[in-house]
C-alpha cells in the first residue's frame, strides 16, 4: 500500500502482552528450569533435555560450517572490530594541584545476550551484540536462543570465536526473564542485550529494573530522503530490504522529485506500507525526517555529507549510494538500533552500553573556598553533619 502523506509516530505497545509476559516471569521466578523446560515445549512445542548446550556439541556444530560461511564471518568480524575498537575510552584524569580526580572505564562483568530464531536463525546479531561486549572487555558472555532442531552452525562458530560461556536452547520471554533473574542452570546477568518480538521486547521492560537493557526496540525503520539525482531502482530495493523484518517495519521515501516517487512506487511490491512523501526541498526533508527520529536514515544525494551535518535525531545514517542493508551486516556500525522515536535520545550498540565509569578524587588538599562554598550549600539544604562531616577534615 502506497500513502503519499506523513506517518504519524509509531510507538510500540504492550498492553496485549504483558498480562501474558508478566505470568510467564512469575513462573520462571517462582519454578526456574522447570517452568523453562514447560514454556518451551507449551509456548514452541520444542521438548528441552538440557538448558545448556554442551561445549562438545557446540564445537561438533561449528565445525560442519562452510568454508566460504566461515571466511565471510572472519571478514566481517574485522571490520566491526575496528568500527568499536575507535571508541573504547581511555582512562582520563585532571586536577587544578588541590584537588585530584579522574575517571576509570569499567566493562560490565557478565552479558546475556538474546539471540531472535524460529523459522530463521540471525548469527549477525550475536557478532552485533558480542564484538562490542568483548572490546569493551566483558568478562562473561551467555547467549540464550531458540533451537528447533539443531543449533545453527554460524552461530556455534561466532560463540566460538566470542569465547562464550554458555548457550541456552531457550527463547522467548521466559529466556529474558531467566537470564535477569538466574535459574537453576541460567547464571544471572548484569545486561541483556539484543532484539525480539513484542514479547521479548515486554520481557525486557518488566525486567528493566533488575538488570541493565540496550532498549526496547520495536519493527524496522527506515527514511530515505532522495533528490531528482538518485536511482529509483535502487531506492526501492533498499525499502522493500527493510521490509523483509515484517509488514509493521516503517518505510518512508521523502523527496522533492515527483519523478522519483512515482518511478519508485511502480516499482515496491506489495505486503508492506510505504510512505512517499513530497517536499519542496531536501532542507525540509531533514526536518520531517528529525521529527519521525527513524532506525535508519538514508541521504541519496550528491549533497549527503553536507545533509548529514542537519541531522539530529536517526541512529544510524547512510550516504550517497550506500545501502542501509550493509549497516544490517558489515559495515561497521551495530544493527541493534533504537526505534519507536528512540533515536532522539539514545544511539545504536557501542563499547559504551557494556562500560561503566568509576569517578575518582583525592581532595586532602582542597581549597580552603571551595570547601567552605560545599558547606554552605549543605547548610543551605539542612544537612548540617554533611557540613560537620567536609569541614571537620580541613579544620
Amino acid at each position: 500500500m502506497i500513502r503519499r502523506e506523513i506517518p504519524k509516530g509509531r510507538v510500540q505497545s504492550f498492553s496485549q502482552v504483558i498480562d501474558k509476559v508478566s505470568e510467564i516471569a512469575q513462573r520462571v521466578r517462582e519454578r526456574g528450569d522447570t517452568a523453562l523446560r514447560e514454556l518451551t515445549l507449551e509456548l514452541d512445542g520444542i521438548k528441552l533435555d538440557s538448558l545448556v548446550l554442551d561445549k562438545d556439541y557446540i564445537d561438533g556444530r561449528a565445525s560442519e560450517l562452510g568454508d566460504e560461511m566461515r571466511e565471510a564471518i572472519d571478514r566481517v568480524w574485522v571490520q566491526l572490530t575496528s568500527f568499536h575498537e575507535i571508541m573504547r575510552p581511555p582512562n582520563v584524569g585532571g586536577g587544578n594541584g588541590k584537588i585530584k580526580y579522574g575517571v576509570i572505564w569499567t566493562a560490565l562483568n557478565r552479558v546475556g545476550i538474546y539471540v531472535p530464531g524460529g523459522k530463521k536463525t540471525y548469527p549477525s546479531t550475536l557478532m552485533m551484540a558480542g564484538i562490542p561486549a568483548r572490546v569493551a572487555g566483558v568478562s562473561e558472555l551467555f547467549v540464550s536462543t531458540p533451537v528447533r532442531n539443531r543449533l545453527d552452525p554460524a552461530i556455534a562458530y561466532i560463540a566460538q570465536k566470542l569465547k562464550v560461556k554458555a548457550i541456552y536452547p531457550v527463547g522467548g520471554a521466559q529466556a529474558i526473564v531467566a537470564m535477569a533473574f538466574g535459574t537453576e542452570s541460567v547464571s544471572k546477568v548484569d545486561k541483556i542485550i539484543g532484539p525480539g518480538n513484542i514479547y521479548v521486547q515486554a520481557a525486557k521492560y518488566l525486567v528493566s529494573g533488575e538488570v541493565g537493557i540496550d532498549g526496547i526496540e520495536g519493527p524496522t525503520e527506515l527514511v530515505v530522503i532522495a533528490d531528482d539525482s538518485s536511482d529509483p531502482k535502487r531506492i526501492a530495493l533498499d525499502l522493500m530490504a527493510q521490509g523483509e523484518h515484517g509488514s509493521s517495519s516503517l518505510l518512508v521515501l521523502i523527496s522533492d522529485s515527483e519523478r522519483i516517487l512515482d518511478e519508485v512506487s511502480k516499482l515496491l511490491n506489495e505486503g508492506n506500507e510505504y510512505f512517499l512523501v513530497k517536499v519542496k526541498s531536501l532542507d525540509e526533508a531533514i526536518d520531517i525526517a528529525n521529527e519521525i527520529a527513524p532506525e535508519h536514515l538514508s541521504l541519496y544525494s550528491s549533497r549527503a555529507r553536507e545533509y548529514l551535518s542537519k541531522v539530529k535525531n536517526s541512529a544510524a545514517v547512510t550516504l550517497g549510494d550506500t545501502p542501509p542493508a550493509l549497516i544490517d551486516y558489515a559495515a561497521g556500525p551495530d544493527h541493534i538500533l533504537p526505534t519507536n522515536g528512540w533515536s532522539r535520545f539514545r544511539g545504536g550498540i557501542t563499547v559504551f552500553d557494556f562500560l561503566k565509569p568509576i569517578s575518582h578524587v583525592d581532595a586532602e588538599k582542597a581549597d580552603e573556598n571551595l570547601i567552605r562554598a560545599a558547606m554552605k550549600i549543605a547548610e543551605y539544604e539542612g544537612f548540617s553533619i554533611h557540613a560537620r562531616s567536609i569541614g571537620v577534615r580541613y579544620e
